[in-house]
């Protein structure tokens, strides 16, 4: 068969779904060495999207299994039990990892493929040892030294003898691992192993540090970073680095080592602006501005902490700048800067706050990963034990044909049997399904609940500046009744926060008040008219909490506020049929001239809010099967925007 058809069937295979991929037609009609050739492509397609997409991965490698299940491929089906424990490693689920590194070192070994079968015993050593089974771990690594050393693979035979070495220090075996690392860095010395031997002195200079020997940690910790800076190994040069300025500023270094430190520090800059490693460069200005603070030059230490926050910020690491800013922070108040201090708490806050925003999302979208990949598995394991049962089945049928009538009689019988436990088998299989689709609502209402709790400390916190605006002209009586109208919004906003829809009556209360607050505050900027159609049965109708909010804070504070005179807010609620529409016009500045007017972060955070109301009228609509469609128009002209939001309303309910 030529590439071009392989291609094509490739293609075809890989915009399906997993499960049927062994009944294929287009697949089984090509020739077996294409058909391992299409396997191996999908394990390797699988390994490239891994950490952008981890969950067609999966799937990818599920493909992989089942055509190999279904031809009866067994080398092809041993690499994908081997990369489904690889990225079970990668993802810390170190007892699935060993589950299937079990199965493909079986394989391998049925096969004689003794490299593989070397690569199975390193990962359930690796997994062994993340689970602190250190009894287990060395038992791999033995067989996985002794496979390497036959083979006369010199680099894998360092590398085992390596992992060894270290599991003596996890075992807190200080002696015996330094016997080890000492016989593996004289190998590797006289085999150049340049690399090696920095991760080796490192390690000995690690163990000296424990004994509290820190003038003979230090000299491995500078003999690691010479070959680290020869290897440009970015991790270890900082590793070094890291542990040089702990060690030799806890009582005073001397002027000569100050200078030997900088000048690593310098050094190791330049490496990493030459190989474009910003994340090893992050770490290296953090060092630097600690070196500076320890001996106390506090300009070149503000310097560097500026530096670093800028990287961290380029880069989009937000702990690096949180770590820089309370840094500076603490020097700002260490020098009597206190305008400067103010200025980096405050950001420190706002970082923080965007932490915490984006651990909820990312738990959130890890969940699902997660579910998406225990469904993945399950669907292997299935495979595997369908396979099982038509093996099973096929060898009694063969058997059949030399029974006497008797014997025919009893094999039919356990056939009968066999069915039963198919039958119960589908039954089962329902009921896991159905199983995982209500844990699957589960899952999408907890979603939605995450949702809801990051839209409440949002609209909180700007409430919380209006009231500090009222306290910062020193207006107490208005800042009081500001408070109480704020504290009546809160309690019925954390009221309508514990479920998931309210009566459009109870909405329309919380807007009202809301409305009322924002415009005591922007009084100059805008009025507004509130229009209910007296036809709605208020109570009736259900929507989901803090839905139009959103839409009128985006009004007031990026269109209306930004206005030289007056504007005009109106917030409309009609019945059309069988629908509710919402509109929420307002003639601002417009969204167009109000982006200009925005920060680059102002303008994550408009995305973020609008992002979340997104997610949640999504999720609301999948689980409880309502209809909600907003669409947001600008007017003519840049003369202001409408929102049009359309809820679905059964008069029966």
């Amino acid at each position: 068969m030529n590439r071009i058809a392989l291609y094509l069937i490739l293609i075809l295979l890989m915009s399906k779904g997993a499960i049927g991929y062994g009944q294929d037609r287009s697949f089984n009609q090509i020739p077996e060495r294409s058909q391992k050739e299409v396997i191996t492509a999908k394990i390797d397609s699988a390994k490239l999207i891994f950490i952008s997409q981890p969950i067609k991965a999966f799937e990818y490698v599920e493909t992989a299994i089942a055509l190999a299940l279904n031809g009866g491929y067994r080398n092809e089906l041993a690499a994908g039990y081997y990369t489904l424990g690889d990225f079970n490693y990668r993802m810390a689920e170190y007892t699935s990892a060993i589950s299937h590194a079990d199965r493909a070192l079986e394989i391998y070994t049925s096969l004689q493929q003794w490299d593989k079968v070397t690569d199975s015993y390193l990962l359930r050593g690796d997994a062994h040892v993340k689970l602190s089974q250190y009894v287990k771990a060395r038992s791999n690594y033995d067989q996985a030294l002794l496979l390497a050393t036959n083979a006369k693979k010199k680099d894998q035979e360092f590398n085992i003898r390596f992992k060894l070495a270290d599991l003596k220090w996890l075992e807190n075996q200080t002696e015996e691992a330094e016997r080890l690392f000492n016989e593996l860095k004289k190998a590797a010395t006289a085999a150049n192993k340049i690399e090696l031997v920095a991760e080796i002195d490192f390690k000995l200079g690690e163990i000296y540090a424990q004994r509290g020997d820190f003038q003979q940690a230090n000299l491995f910790y500078d003999n690691s970073n010479m070959n680290a800076f020869q290897s440009n190994n970015s991790d270890l040069i900082n590793l070094n680095n890291g542990k040089l300025l702990e060690n030799n500023y806890t009582s005073g270094p001397s002027p000569t080592f100050s200078q030997d430190m900088l000048n690593s520090l310098n050094s190791a800059q330049v490496v990493f602006q030459v190989t474009n490693d910003t994340a090893a460069w992050i770490t290296n200005t953090s060092q630097k501005a600690d070196y500076y603070l320890k001996t106390g030059q506090l300009k070149e230490a503000e310097d560097a902490l500026r530096q670093n926050y800028q990287l961290a910020k380029e880069k989009g690491d937000l702990a690096a700048q949180l770590k820089a800013s309370k840094q500076l922070y603490d020097l700002y108040v260490q020098a009597g800067r206190k305008n400067e201090a103010k200025l980096a708490e405050e950001n420190n806050t706002r970082i923080l706050n965007e932490i915490n925003l984006k651990q909820i999302e990312e738990g959130s979208q890890s969940n699902q990963n997660q579910l998406a990949i225990k469904n993945v598995e399950k669907q292997i394991d299935n495979l595997e034990r369908a396979r099982d049962l038509d093996q099973q089945t096929i060898l009694l049928l063969e058997k059949e044909k030399n029974l006497n009538k008797d014997e025919l009689a009893q094999q039919r019988l356990l056939l009968y049997v066999l069915g039963g436990i198919l039958i119960i088998f589908g039954g089962v299989s329902i009921f896991v399904y159905r199983n995982i689709q209500a844990k699957k609502r589960a899952h999408n209402l907890l979603y939605l609940k995450s949702l809801r709790a990051q839209m409440n400390p949002h609209f909180i916190f700007n409430s919380l500046n209006s009231v500090n605006n009222y306290i910062a002209k020193s207006d107490a009586r208005a800042a009081n009744k500001y408070l109480a109208k704020f504290s009546k919004l809160m309690r019925q906003v954390l009221e309508h926060s514990q479920v998931e829809f309210i009566s459009l009556g109870q909405e329309i209360e919380v807007l009202k008040i809301y409305l009322e607050l924002e415009h005591e505050r922007f009084k100059d900027q805008f009025n507004y008219r509130f229009e209910v159609d007296s036809s709605i049965a208020l109570d009736s109708v259900q929507i989901p909490p803090m839905l139009v909010q959103p839409f009128i804070e985006n009004a007031i504070w990026h269109g209306l506020r930004y206005r030289e005179d007056g504007g005009l807010l109106e917030v409309l609620i009609q019945k059309e049929g069988h629908h509710i529409r919402i509109i929420i016009r307002d003639n601002g500045i417009g969204r167009k001239k109000s982006l200009e007017l925005k920060t680059v972060n102002q303008l994550k955070q408009q995305s973020t809010g609008m992002k979340n109301v997104a997610s949640r009228t999504e999720v609301i609509q999948a689980v409880f099967k309502a209809s909600i469609i907003h669409e947001i128009i600008d007017l003519p002209e840049d003369s202001g925007t409408e929102v049009r939001i359309k809820i679905e309303w059964d008069e029966n309910n």
